[in-house]
């Protein structure tokens, strides 16, 4: 296969982090999925490289490695596991099989420079969760934002947040990393809440998909079912690679506010010259559903 996006998912698995992860296993014509990175943030960072690895067995992908990352932010401990949105497991408290495969022997932060070095300026990061392995490979590898073609943020909003009245929870946790993601010199593409919320993920995704593999949907389905049908915010940042028209984009200058103040983990979008960011400011919730049902269709027996 030629011509294929050489792609690092950064995750912290997490509900809707099985969307997006199944989103990009679902694809490998088109994705060259090169590592799963985990970070803490849902759950401790022991539990989200676990689930990182099961979900991989139970999408039958467990050729992709996972490359466990960091145990804390980058200046503050984790918080405490996020149960109302992710259950005890991180996983809806859903309970999927045990793979026998282990993390990759490399941290996060260095798996992220190898393959950035390997794919010579073509990978595109995916980051879904806190961005401190991000950030820490930044500030370890200087050449990095030289050898990455792009990265894509579920984070941030242009409207009220789900932490504060200003702030979106993966920003929020590691402001300090997300700072340095913005301005590291690497274009950003951000999907926020401001679009994210417009399009819950509903049972009714599954009509007239008939051949689904059971296991796969019976996990999908649950997991709908815990989120009481709410969006599935990560699903839908890596959507825009499937297809960025599903997206109306706008180019803007992006910064995170990181001062502990009521606005810490605020992003601002300001209309302004040099971009270092596209912004999703709307979204076409019908393309989104057809590139999920497509997803769902590939999971066959």
């Amino acid at each position: 296969m030629t011509n294929r996006i050489s792609i690092i998912v950064d995750t912290d698995p997490g509900v809707d982090d099985f969307f997006c992860i199944a989103l990009a296993c679902a694809y490998p014509e088109l994705f060259d999925v090169k590592a799963i990175c985990t970070i803490g943030g849902n759950n401790a960072t022991d539990v989200t490289t676990r689930n990182a690895l099961n979900i991989l067995k139970l999408l039958r992908r467990e050729d992709i490695p996972v490359a466990r990352g960091a145990d804390s932010y980058l200046m503050e401990e984790f918080d405490e596991p996020v149960e109302q949105f992710h259950g005890r497991n991180g996983l809806g408290n859903v309970e999927i099989p045990e793979t026998e495969k282990t993390a990759d022997p490399l941290s996060a932060c260095e798996k992220i420079y190898q393959v950035a070095k390997e794919c010579g300026g073509e990978l595109v990061i995916v980051t879904v969760g806190p961005e401190t392995n991000l950030a820490l490979a930044f500030s370890r590898y200087p050449d990095l934002p030289s050898l990455v073609k792009k990265i894509v943020v579920m984070g941030g909003t242009t409207d009220k947040g789900n932490v504060t009245e200003y702030a979106e929870a993966n920003i929020w946790h590691d402001a300090p990393a997300a700072r340095i993601v913005f301005e590291s010199g690497v274009p950003v593409d951000m999907i926020g809440l401001n679009v994210t919320r417009q399009a819950p993920l509903r049972q009714e995704i599954f009509d007239g998909i008939t051949e689904v593999c059971g296991d796969v949907k019976e996990v999908m389905s649950k997991l709908i079912d815990f989120r009481n049908q709410e969006a599935m915010h990560d699903s839908i940042a890596f959507a825009c690679l499937l297809n960025d028209e599903i997206f109306t984009w706008l180019g803007a200058y992006t910064y995170v506010i990181a001062d502990h103040s009521e606005h810490h983990g605020q992003t601002v979008v300001e209309e302004k010259e040099p971009h270092n960011s596209r912004v999703a400011v709307g979204i076409d919730t019908e393309a989104y559903y057809r590139v999920m049902k497509d997803m769902i269709s590939r999971y066959t027996e």
